[in-house]
């Protein structure tokens, strides 16, 4: 089969099309990546033919509309900046991705959450099958509501919330998408994203643990099938992603018990350095070591490509590092909730503190919480007293033990990639007329 993978995205939404495509090699696909420019060298360490597909994210997620837009100025202001995050890059990846999908004329396309509207009337232009990954549950369902907090609230009312927000965000984005169909030679829709994939028969591979949420897996069975987090095994790590733990790390680790960790990941934290400052006293509180990797952002000049600074043993701060690796060393957790984040902490079984930024990251840490697995707040609450309490749960028995349960109860990784990997290879292209249906 030719399959063209095309995610964009932080390295949490691309490292699992990754995992997934090096699969898909193994079995004899030929797969041709499409990623953010930024991703690429990862992806091609993999072995896959990888080409850019939009923005640089790490630059997009630190930039002034990132990180203040939606939050400063007047509600004008405000709505104004909205509406240029959802249509950032949109143009430039139609274009690119129209490109290779003409070069290509892949039997199937698979992508993510963020360019199923682009993917959708591309997979009807050159007939493609459609194949979906998602890493939390982005449809319609009677579990989990779309709105954090508001899962307290009747079963019957979250399917209707799930409706609201289709409907709003195609009555955000219908214009851009009849634009594309259009210049595509498609007829125009007037029908949301989710029942257009259904119809065209998607197929919308669930790439997280069903140990999380069995009873969505129960109601999903037959539609929307669960594979597990597609987690990077330890041979590809070493081609893909083939950094170390450092020997200056390696003495740290040594000198003392071990660490919590702290990862802000790639989410633009507000003020990076004040959490560092918030992370390290409830650290000396609870009488224990920190190591804090600040990801992309730049916390009071620590950042991803600096080296690593020691206070003197109790916090040792720098860039990114391997969580396979150093996560089975520490005593707990605490990051943005990111899927892959969250997937690797309780693989590792260790507890979790989750300080959601966004996206489906309220999700992960409500499911965390739901697990006795540690605690969640907002990452613009964390205070010292905050990550205090916080800090005291997951590093309690009672979590540590049902971290480890949760561990137990998880899919191989290499199961996961199996399973997905079947997926992908039950999906067919369409007829001419299958593709060209509008609704």
């Amino acid at each position: 089969m030719q399959i063209v993978m095309a995610v964009s995205g932080t390295r949490g939404d691309v490292q699992p099309a990754v995992v997934l495509g090096a699969e898909l090699a193994l079995r004899g696909h030929a797969v041709v990546m499409a990623v953010p420019p930024n991703l690429v060298s990862f992806a091609r360490g993999a072995g896959l033919e990888t080409v850019p597909f939009g923005y640089d994210t790490r630059e997009h997620m630190n930039s002034d509309l990132v990180r203040h837009g939606v939050s400063q100025g007047s509600v004008a202001d405000r709505a104004r900046a909205v509406a240029r995050l959802w249509n950032f890059g949109w143009d430039q990846m139609v274009r690119e991705l129209t490109d290779v999908m003409d070069s290509v004329r892949p039997d199937v396309l698979l992508t993510g959450i963020t360019t199923e509207q682009i993917a959708l009337p591309l997979a009807q232009r050159f007939g493609a099958g459609l194949v979906a990954v998602h890493h939390a549950p982005v449809r319609s369902n009677s579990r989990y509501s779309p709105i954090p907090g508001a899962e307290s609230l009747p079963r019957v009312v979250t399917p209707l919330a799930w409706s609201v927000v289709d409907t709003a965000l195609w009555a955000a984005t219908c214009h851009r998408e009849n634009v594309l169909r259009r210049g595509l030679g498609l007829g125009t829709v007037s029908t949301p994203l989710p029942r257009r994939m259904a119809e065209y028969g998607a197929i919308e591979i669930q790439a997280y643990d069903p140990a999380f949420c069995p009873d969505l897996q129960r109601d999903w069975a037959q539609t929307r099938p669960f594979a597990g987090f597609l987690d990077m095994p330890s041979a590809l790590r070493a081609t893909a992603d083939p950094g170390t733990v450092t020997a200056e790390l390696e003495t740290w680790l040594a000198a003392g018990p071990p660490p919590v960790y702290v990862g802000f990941g790639s989410m633009p934290v507000k003020d990076p350095a004040a959490m560092v400052a918030a992370v390290r006293q409830a650290c000396d509180r609870s009488g224990v070591r920190a190591l804090v990797s600040v990801g992309w952002n730049d916390a009071g000049g620590f950042s991803d490509d600096a080296g690593w600074t020691d206070d003197g043993g109790h916090l040792l701060v720098g860039g990114s590092l391997d969580h396979e690796a150093v996560f089975p060393r520490c005593r707990a957790v605490i990051h943005h909730g990111g899927a892959g984040s969250t997937a690797a902490g309780i693989r590792a079984g260790k507890p979790t503190v989750v300080c959601s930024v966004a996206s489906d990251q309220p999700f992960w840490g409500r499911r965390i919480v739901e697990q006795s697995c540690g605690a969640t707040l907002p990452a613009s609450s964390v205070t010292a007293d905050t990550m205090d309490r916080a800090l005291r749960v997951a590093l309690s028995p009672d979590a540590q033990e049902a971290a480890r349960a949760l561990s137990d109860a998880m899919i191989p990784p290499e199961v996961a990639a199996a399973r997905a990997a079947d997926l992908v290879e039950s999906a067919t292209r369409r007829t001419e007329a299958q593709s060209g249906a509008s609704t």
